[in-house]
């Protein structure tokens, strides 16, 4: 009994004396490496209206607090439109061995230090050219640039779908919908680019 006691007793001091698991794990910040296609862009990073950082020239690495909110990616080259990417935050796996761990308590310390999302280590832009030498080489460029819109916002929304749960189903259904709406958003941005564009020099 007294062994007993003994082992519930270091188990609840590990517990309480014990950082948040993913906090101790992963930190609270994380590095981002940004690439352009071609390189050479000025990029600047944003999250709630507000510049986190910048790399300029591309490629360039980016240090960055971790959040649950998107950044926002804006780049610029000369020659070439504009660029704008979401880098989308993810869930941080780790904390569920700190829920384990830690309780609620520890959860509640990656929660409000951001440690229980991350952001994927690299992101990749393609700038479109301002002009092309012609209408074919203009239309073939933004058709690939959709079809892999369309891709990477379908992979993003079956990842939602696959991992719901049934008591979440509403959220993710308005999770879908938001993402749906964003794909949308990006194809009218692509396609205003295109009509913008110049063919000839």
């Amino acid at each position: 009994m007294l062994q007993t006691l003994q082992r519930l007793t270091l188990l609840a001091f590990i517990a309480v004396g014990l950082p948040a698991c993913a906090t101790i794990t992963t930190g609270t910040s994380q590095s981002i490496a940004v690439l352009t296609e071609p390189p050479g862009a000025s990029c600047t990073l944003s999250r709630d209206g507000g510049v986190i950082a910048v790399v300029n020239p591309t490629p360039g690495t980016a240090s960055v607090s971790k959040s649950t909110r998107d950044i926002m990616v804006n780049c610029t080259r000369q020659g070439h439109l504009p660029g704008i990417a979401s880098h989308v935050a993810q869930f941080q796996g780790m904390t569920v061995g700190n829920v384990l761990i830690g309780g609620l308590i520890g959860f509640g310390i990656d929660a409000a230090s951001g440690a229980l999302s991350y952001y994927p280590a690299n992101l990749t832009l393609t700038l479109a050219p301002d002009s092309f030498s012609s209408e074919q080489s203009r239309e073939g460029f933004f058709a690939q640039r959709a079809a892999e819109t369309r891709r990477l916002f379908d992979e993003r929304i079956r990842a939602v779908d696959t991992g719901c749960s049934p008591g979440e189903r509403q959220t993710c259904n308005e999770r879908i919908q938001s993402l749906g709406r964003e794909r949308d958003d990006e194809l009218a941005r692509l396609d205003a680019q295109r009509r913008n564009t110049r063919v000839g020099t």
